[in-house]
Parts: C-alpha cells; sequence; structure tokens
C-alpha cells in the first residue's frame, strides 16, 4: 500500500502520479485526471488497492466530493506477517510475548496464533516449544509442552475449524531467564525428533525450525491511564464515524487507541494513518493468516489482535478499554470521564483487590429507531436517540475496561482467563447500568441471529424502545473536535 505523499492531492490520486504524467499535454492530463476522480469517487475504491484484495464494500457511505489538504508526512504504519509454522497441525503464529506478571504463577512466553481445533482438541495433538537464547544457541535439552488456552471460539476456513489460542510456553526449566526466539512443534513432530539416528543432533534437527522472536513489554516509568484495544478492522467503515468514535474516547480520557487493519479500503485506511502520524492512534496493517478472503477469517484475527495489544501494552496501560468501532463505553448520570466512572465504581463497591476489571451491560441503538436531525449525520451519537428498552442480557454482547495485570486471556467481550494470582477476590465487576453502558450504533440484526441466540424478529424487537439522549451532554466537546478533524482531513460535512 502507497504511503501518503502529502500535497494538494486527490485521494487515490497522488503527486507522483501526477508528476509522471506531466510530459503529457495537459489537455489530455486533465481530461485523464477528470476520468480517474469520477469513477473513483463513483465505486469509492481510490487507485490504490486495498492492503491485497478488493473485495465486497460494507458499511458504505457515498462521499459526494473529498480532497485532501496538505497534511505533514505521516509515519509509516508497520505491516505484520503471521509465521506458518509448517507442522502436521496448521498452525500460524502472530506473535510471543515475555510473560514475567507478578501476577502470573511462572515465567513464560506467551504464543498468540491460531490453530486447527481438530487436532489441538478433537485429537488431543500435544504442542511444545524449542526456546532459544540466540539464532542457534538452544536453551534445554528437550521441548517443553505448552497449554493450549483458548481466545476465541474459532470459525471455518479453507474446510478446516480453526480455533484463536494462546500457547503457553513455561520457562521454568531453561537455563536464561531471557529468550530470543522461541519456536513451536507438535507431537508428531516432537515424536519423529526422539526417533532419529544418534548420529543427527537435536540440536542440529530443532535448528532448521521457523524461529518467532520473543518481544519484551515496554516499561515506561509512568504509564498512561486508559489505553484502548480494538477487534480486528477490515473492509470500509464510514470515516465520519472513525472520526467522532476517535473524539468521543479522547473526550473520555484514554490517551492513546490502537488499530488492527486487514483489507482495509483506501478511505479508512487514511484516516487512520491521519490519526497514526499524530502519534494517539497506533496503527498497525496486519495480512491474514492464510488465503481467504471470507468474514470468517477476520473473525479468527479478532481476539488474536486483541490480546496482541494487551501484551504488547500490559506495564504501559493501567487499565484498557476493550471496544468494536460501531460502540462505546459511556459514562451516564453526572459521570464524564473514564476516571470519574471507575472512580464511582469502586466507591460503589467492597472489594479492595488492586487489579479490578469491570464488564459493561450492552444497549442497542438500532439506526431504525428515531433520530434527532437537529444534529448532522457526521455525529450518529448525537443524532440517534432511539433505542431498545430493554439492555441485553449481562454477560451477552458486553464490553470490558479489564486490568492487564490480572488478564491472560481475553476475548472480545470479557476475559476468559484470570491470572492465578490476581483472582482473589473476584476479579471482574458488573457495573451498574445507571453509571455506564456499553452503547452499540448499527442497523438491527436479530433476523440474522433468531434462530442462534433465540432473538425476536427485527420488526417485533423494534417496537419496544425508548428515546436515550445521554450523549447530547458532550454535544459541546465533541462537535468542534470532529469538525476539526473533519477539516483537516478534507471531508465535507454540515458541523
Amino acid at each position: 500500500m502507497k504511503n501518503y505523499e502529502g500535497g494538494n492531492t486527490v485521494w487515490g490520486c497522488t503527486y507522483d502520479t501526477m508528476q509522471r504524467a506531466g510530459k503529457a499535454k495537459i489537455g489530455v492530463f486533465m481530461m485523464t485526471l477528470s476520468i480517474v476522480i469520477f469513477y473513483s469517487l463513483l465505486f469509492g475504491l481510490g487507485l490504490n488497492k486495498a492492503m491485497e484484495f478488493t473485495l465486497p464494500q460494507i458499511k458504505r457511505r457515498t462521499l459526494s466530493w473529498i480532497r485532501t489538504k496538505t497534511l505533514a508526512e505521516p509515519t509509516e504504519p508497520p505491516l505484520v506477517e503471521w509465521l506458518y509454522t509448517n507442522l502436521t497441525t496448521e498452525m500460524y503464529i502472530l506473535s510471543a510475548y515475555y510473560d514475567d506478571r507478578p501476577t502470573v504463577e511462572f515465567l513464560a512466553v506467551r504464543i498468540i496464533g491460531v490453530a486447527d481445533k481438530g487436532r489441538i482438541e478433537d485429537k488431543g495433538e500435544r504442542v511444545f516449544c524449542v526456546v532459544w537464547g540466540g539464532t542457534n544457541d538452544l536453551v534445554g535439552s528437550v521441548p517443553e509442552e505448552m497449554a493450549a488456552t483458548h481466545i476465541g471460539p474459532g470459525a471455518w476456513s479453507l474446510g478446516k475449524y480453526f480455533r484463536e489460542y494462546i500457547f503457553v510456553c513455561p520457562l521454568t526449566n531453561v537455563s536464561i531467564s531471557r529468550p530470543s526466539f522461541v519456536s513451536v512443534i507438535d507431537e508428531t513432530y516432537f515424536n519423529k525428533t526422539k526417533n532419529q539416528s544418534r548420529e543427527i543432533s537435536l540440536k542440529e534437527t530443532l535448528a532448521t525450525l521457523p524461529k518467532i522472536p520473543v518481544r519484551y513489554p515496554e516499561r515506561p516509568l509512568n504509564k498512561l491511564d486508559f489505553g484502548q484495544c480494538t477487534s480486528i478492522t477490515y473492509w470500509t467503515l464510514d470515516p465520519y464515524r472513525i472520526v467522532e468514535w476517535v473524539e468521543l474516547h479522547r473526550i473520555w480520557g484514554v490517551k492513546e487507541m490502537n488499530i488492527y487493519g486487514s483489507v482495509i479500503n483506501d478511505t479508512s485506511d487514511r484516516v487512520f494513518r491521519h490519526y497514526h502520524s499524530g502519534g494517539f492512534l497506533k496503527y498497525t496493517r496486519i495480512r491474514r493468516p492464510m488465503n481467504e478472503t471470507s468474514e470468517p477469517i477476520f473473525l479468527l484475527m479478532a481476539s488474536t489482535v486483541i490480546n496482541d495489544c494487551i501484551y504488547k501494552n500490559m506495564y504501559r496501560y493501567n487499565k484498557i478499554v476493550v471496544v468494536d468501532l460501531d460502540e462505546l463505553i459511556v459514562p451516564r448520570g453526572n459521570l464524564s470521564t473514564y476516571n470519574e466512572l471507575i472512580e464511582t465504581i469502586d466507591r460503589s463497591i467492597k472489594l479492595e483487590h488492586p487489579n479490578r476489571m469491570y464488564m459493561f451491560q450492552n444497549v442497542y441503538f438500532f439506526f431504525e429507531l428515531p433520530q434527532d436531525v437537529r444534529f448532522p449525520e457526521q455525529v450518529v451519537t448525537l443524532r440517534q436517540i432511539g433505542r431498545l428498552r430493554d439492555l441485553t442480557p449481562v454477560g451477552t454482547a458486553a464490553k470490558s475496561i479489564i486490568d492487564p495485570m490480572a488478564c491472560t486471556n481475553m476475548h472480545n467481550h470479557f476475559c476468559w482467563h484470570v491470572a492465578k494470582l490476581s483472582d482473589k477476590p473476584s476479579h471482574t465487576n458488573y457495573v451498574n447500568p445507571d453509571l455506564g453502558l456499553n452503547q452499540h450504533y448499527k442497523k438491527c440484526h436479530f433476523d440474522r441471529y433468531m434462530k442462534s441466540y433465540n432473538l425476536p424478529p427485527c420488526k417485533e424487537a423494534l417496537k419496544n424502545f425508548t428515546t436515550d439522549k445521554n450523549m447530547q451532554r458532550f454535544s459541546h466537546l465533541l462537535i468542534p473536535r470532529v469538525k476539526t478533524e473533519l477539516d483537516k482531513l478534507g471531508l465535507p460535512h454540515q458541523l
């Protein structure tokens, strides 16, 4: 994907492109440029391919006219690729992190990836880790067996059912406590190495394995009060909603946000790059683990990138807000920031445990319900006042603010596995809805999941609604911020 070069350019057509065309006659050039702009805006795609493939565009919004202004040269977002282990058990590794938190039982390297559930769980195939002090410096005499711990429900891809895992590689029996690389093998490979000729050493055999760099989380002197981690972002999103979503988190006290994007449309990518260049949002581009373009592959990436974000920042953030791009954990009543929200929750409970986590009930603000048309479409949360009267049952579609010292395995909604030494007493607080809610903004989707989740059809569900203007308390802060960023991006608006 090409970088934005700055200058007076149109999205999808860079200055370099115009410079190369400069040798042509000016009339031909202008005609060609006009055609390019016309088709670019008509189809909403731009000239640069979104990551690797152009996919069916979802959540699409037609932009009548878009022009970028002169912006500073942004820092190029990193591009992350998965490591294929080439084992009998099909497995793809995203990252590996050194874990020495005071709340865990033992030193370990936690390896984040997806693997064939049929072999790992149904057939009971064991997996092992090999620890390296350097590129060829084998540490320890034998591979160590790993626990395969879940971080997601899994999905079908290319005829197999894969599941998201964190594999726990213990460092209790190795000679050094800070390894540089780790390799993964399955039971089939392990048995094969045991039966090899004695003329071939174990080290020589294992040296051919792919080596995963062990990452050591940054440890700043001062932590940020609130950071944010999001599930995988893909295809096309409304650029106005991205801006509104980011600015609301700023208002509530989040100091840094993280986005992992795969197969991102140029328009969405441009907004993420804009915030990335300012330093507030860490934008990571990530390839797919296998050559699959349907939605299940992104579902497999969802909790893996959340956990990568958490482990990367576990010593940088005191608390981590885990939400998707179509929802927000919103302070309610007279609470205006996350600090006020957490302080109020803590005062209302008798819990001395230092590593607390908070789960917020979900409520749907469906777009088919009444809207306050005094507010323009560019600020959805101020405009959308109609919501379902009933909250989603506790634990369903909920979202969380977690303590990274307490959680070892994070799902998209809440922590699935708690650090053993932090699980005293109960680790999660179910927040009173009067203090905070997870507000979910989308079209009604109940028809699609009626049988799976025993939901009423949308036609019936939408009859039971109420109006909720809680978000309009933030209009005086939100509108100027959104307007400023839209102006920088050259996005038209009515603010």
